[in-house]
C-alpha cells in the first residue's frame, strides 16, 4: 500500500470516529426524557420559553493542535442558536520552525460550533494560523478543527480532543495532518 493511501485512510478511520463521538453528544431518548421531565415541572407559559445556556468565557492549553506544538487559549462565546453554540478563539504559541525563520509566534484565531446538549459536544471550526517569526517572515496556515469536547456542567473544567489539520495555501497548497489534545477551565461570571 502507497504511503498517500494509507494517510488517506488514516484520516477517514479518525473521521469515522469522531463523527461517532458527535452523534452520541444528544441522544433522541435522552432529550425527549428531559424535556418531558422539564416541561412537567414548569407552567405552561415557562414550557415555552427556551432559555440558552450560561455563556462564559474560558482558557485552556492544547497540546499539539492548531496552534503547532502546543497554545494557550482564550475563548469567548459569540452566539447560541437551537443546540449550537458559536465561539471565538484566540491563542498563542511558539514553535521552532527551522535555520532561516528561527521561531515562529504563532496566533491562532478560530471561530468553532459546538454542537449538542449536555457534557458530550462535537466541535467544528475553521480559521487562520497566523505566524511571526524572529528573523522577520510572516506567513498563515488555515486550520480546522474536528473534535470531541467533555464539558460537565456542574463544573468548570473541561477535555477536547481534535484533528487540526493544517493547510498552507501561500507558495504551495499542503495538508498538514495534525491533532490535539486541551484541558481547560471556564471563567466565573457570565457573558453579557
Amino acid at each position: 500500500m502507497q504511503n498517500g493511501e494509507s494517510t488517506k485512510h488514516f484520516i477517514l478511520l479518525i473521521l469515522w470516529g469522531l463523527m461517532s463521538f458527535c452523534a452520541m453528544a444528544q441522544s433522541p431518548v435522552q432529550s425527549s426524557i428531559q424535556s418531558s421531565v422539564q416541561s412537567s415541572a414548569k407552567s405552561p407559559v415557562q414550557s415555552k420559553i427556551q432559555s440558552p445556556p450560561a455563556f462564559q468565557r474560558s482558557l485552556f492549553f492544547e497540546w499539539a493542535g492548531s496552534g503547532g506544538l502546543g497554545s494557550l487559549n482564550y475563548e469567548k462565546p459569540l452566539q447560541y442558536k437551537g443546540n449550537v453554540l458559536w465561539t471565538g478563539r484566540l491563542g498563542v504559541s511558539l514553535a521552532p520552525i527551522d535555520k532561516n525563520n528561527g521561531t515562529g509566534i504563532v496566533f491562532p484565531v478560530m471561530v468553532n460550533a459546538l454542537i449538542g446538549a449536555g457534557r458530550h459536544k462535537c466541535e467544528l471550526g475553521v480559521g487562520q494560523g497566523l505566524t511571526l517569526t524572529t528573523k522577520g517572515s510572516f506567513f498563515a496556515l488555515t486550520t480546522l478543527a474536528l473534535g470531541y469536547r467533555y464539558q460537565s456542567e456542574s463544573k468548570r473544567w473541561f477535555y477536547r480532543v481534535t484533528y487540526t489539520p493544517l493547510v498552507s495555501y501561500w507558495v504551495d497548497f499542503q495538508v498538514q495532518q495534525w491533532a490535539g489534545v486541551s484541558v481547560g477551565y471556564t471563567l466565573k461570571g457570565a457573558v453579557k
